[in-house]
């Protein structure tokens, strides 16, 4: 073969490894690096559920943003999620809100397309489930929801303002954060009392005594909150996670009912559900914040805010492996490789692919 085929040959195959690497594998390079969390206490083998929690993919729109940056994030989003699927094979999935950009300004035809989209973007095999519950920008903030975005949300991802899961054992309550404003509309009146009967499930479970003909038996445990909004806080000050937001976006007070949910919605929802952890997104950033209730008797638990899972969004895009049992949780948080690694990445195995190509001791005489 001559030299400058052979010199063509392996560069042809390095730029295309270099290719591969670093749209493809690095994911799962990044991914195997983080595993599930043990639980500390004995628990039954049965009960053990495992849950792979992201927030805040926001798939861009029509309206928004340049198409190569949409198919840019998009790419990385799938190829992220699949890694993670694949590696750590999660028996469920948790979405926290905002699965779309635009989707309070979408039309319902645009709407079904980015239902169709977010599905094929973040597939979920047969022996895996997923949940999701709605954002600010799938249906609006509250004073802007109209009757059909909240409806076809529902609809079309299964998804109900209050949601009640059983998975192994392991209870799950899953809130439409926009809809714990707290005044008499349609959607919050229902929801307060869909959390009611939620309350009344998990008291009879606690206490046969308040139990009657017709209520839901579940074996009882306390269940895990998911929403999309952080529970009420003043600002992120709170937040001293290594991805909390920058000084000083972190002391910038929060617009309650925009930011995080109100002091009496938090109260409300920790009163009647009694949460032995709390997941939400919305912020973009980490957090893990300690509560303290006492309404009656002294609640205490944790919250984890769950950072984008978007480079649009954030450098360093993060997910969570949580492993549960109906005694206690342990939580993971895990990273995905950062733009300025890939680029590197990249730049690096380029100039090895061209340094091996001008070898000439390499290459032959």
């Amino acid at each position: 073969m001559r030299r400058a085929t052979q010199k063509l040959l392996i560069f042809i195959l390095g730029v295309l490894f270099t290719t591969i690497y670093c749209e493809f594998l690095i994911y799962y390079v990044v991914a195997i690096q983080c595993s599930w969390p043990s639980i500390e206490q004995p628990y039954n083998d049965e009960q053990l559920l495992k849950a792979f929690i992201l927030a805040d993919p926001h798939l861009l729109g029509p309206r928004k943003g340049h198409w190569l940056d949409k198919w840019r994030r998009e790419w990385q989003m799938h190829q992220a999620f699949q890694a993670i699927m694949m590696i750590h094979k999660p028996d469920v999935v948790f979405v926290l809100g905002d699965l779309f950009d635009e989707g309070e300004w979408s039309s319902d035809e645009q709407f079904k397309n980015y239902v169709d989209r977010f599905h094929k973007l973040f597939p979920v095999p047969d022996d895996s489930l997923m949940h999701v519950v709605a954002g600010n920008h799938d249906i609006g903030f509250h004073n802007f929801i109209s009757r059909g975005s909240a409806r076809r949300f529902t609809k079309l991802l299964n998804s109900s303002s209050v949601q009640f899961l059983s998975l192994k054992e392991n209870h799950f309550v899953l809130i439409n954060s926009m809809a714990m404003e707290g005044d008499s509309c349609e959607l919050c009146t229902k929801a307060r009392n869909d959390i009611n009967k939620v309350a009344g499930i998990l008291k009879c479970s606690e206490n046969s005594n308040f139990c009657y003909d017709g209520i839901r038996k579940v074996n009882y445990s306390r269940p895990i909150l998911m929403q999309h909004f952080p529970l009420y806080r003043v600002s992120d000050a709170v937040c001293t996670e290594p991805d909390a937001p920058p000084l000083p976006e972190r002391n910038k007070p929060f617009r309650l009912k925009i930011d995080a949910l109100s002091k009496e919605a938090s109260t409300f929802l920790a009163s009647k559900i009694k949460p032995k952890v709390v997941f939400g997104g919305h912020t973009h950033h980490g957090c893990l914040q300690h509560h303290v209730y006492n309404s009656p008797e002294t609640l205490e638990f944790y919250e984890y805010s769950v950072p984008s899972f978007s480079w649009r969004n954030r450098p360093d895009p993060k997910y969570m492996l949580v492993t549960l049992t109906p005694s206690d949780y342990a939580v993971h948080k895990c990273g995905l490789p950062k733009e300025t690694t890939i680029a590197v990445t990249a730049v690096i195995m380029l100039f090895v692919v061209i340094w091996l190509t001008m070898r000439r001791r390499l290459i032959g005489k």
